[in-house]
């Protein structure tokens, strides 16, 4: 067996752990440089809830500390939204409580209980990001326990935004999770240029959904958020059964896999992590 590198010099060469969560399971691996594959250590169902206690036995003997974790939430853990920015806004604190009153008037919870972060612009709408306390909490408690370095912490929707949004040459983009479709509805300024993210939307898949069955749902969701229908859809993730072959007349779906991780020039990438070590 390859005696591991120590977690230093993994440290130096980029290497880190990534931690994939949803509601359903968790797998994490290790990445033992920049450039590496992926080594699997974990793939684990949940019921539900994360706690940082399922990971370890994997963690436990202290071989892997001081790596820097990255962390990717399925969008279903997450609150994605858009926030149009108020025309009077005086500063960050203006646009943070607009973006928490949209937060409100969308879902009705309190605030309190829900760690939230935006993308702040004032010329056009940014998107912003709720997610739960708690899972937060059992995040930095995963990372204090186990002395990692919680660097990254971001949905796969904003991962997949970040790789592929001056890519997607007027198409919308979508992210393929269990069971759903997060869609980046973009608008394409008049004059050329870089697609404007204008509108999210969690698009629950039914059993038998095909190619047809998404053109009109992106029709309906095109009409709701005042756009014109998508000239195409690239849809990041697993091959999905019964999209893979659109019939005639039916939006361009290509499949594309997502950068493995943010750049440190992705600034929204790092909703959360602030770059700070936990313990």
């Amino acid at each position: 067996m390859r005696k591991p590198k120590p977690p230093s010099l993994t440290r130096f060469l980029g290497g880190r752990l990534e931690l994939t969560l949803s509601r359903a399971s968790l797998s994490l691996a290790l990445r033992r440089t920049a450039w590496a594959a992926p080594l699997p250590l974990a793939e684990l169902s949940l019921a539900g809830t994360f706690h940082p206690d399922v990971l370890a036995p994997t963690l436990v003997a202290g071989r892997l500390a001081g790596l820097p974790l990255s962390v990717t939430l399925d969008d279903d853990l997450v609150r994605l939204f858009m926030v149009a920015p108020p025309g009077n806004a005086r500063g960050l604190g203006d646009i943070r409580a607009v973006a928490a009153l949209r937060f409100q008037r969308l879902y009705g919870d309190d605030l309190a209980a829900w760690r939230l972060t935006f993308d702040a612009a004032v010329d056009r709408p940014f998107l912003a990001c709720a997610m739960p306390q708690g899972l937060y909490d059992a995040l930095l408690d995963l990372a204090r326990t186990h002395r990692l370095a919680l660097i990254v912490l971001t949905p796969r929707f904003v991962t997949a935004w970040n790789a592929e949004h001056r890519r997607l040459d007027g198409a919308w983009l979508g992210v393929a999770q269990d069971g759903a479709i997060t869609l980046g509805c973009v608008d394409v300024p008049s004059g050329g240029g870089t697609a404007s993210l204008m509108a999210v939307h969690r698009l629950a898949l039914p059993a038998g959904a095909d190619a047809r069955w998404l053109r009109g749902q992106l029709r309906a969701v095109a009409l709701r958020h005042g756009l014109a229908d998508p000239v195409a859809v690239k849809l990041v993730g697993r091959p999905l059964p019964g999209l893979a072959s659109p019939a005639a007349g039916t939006p361009i779906l290509t499949w594309q896999q997502p950068a493995p991780r943010p750049t440190a020039a992705q600034a929204f990438a790092y909703l959360f992590g602030g770059g700070q070590r936990a313990g």
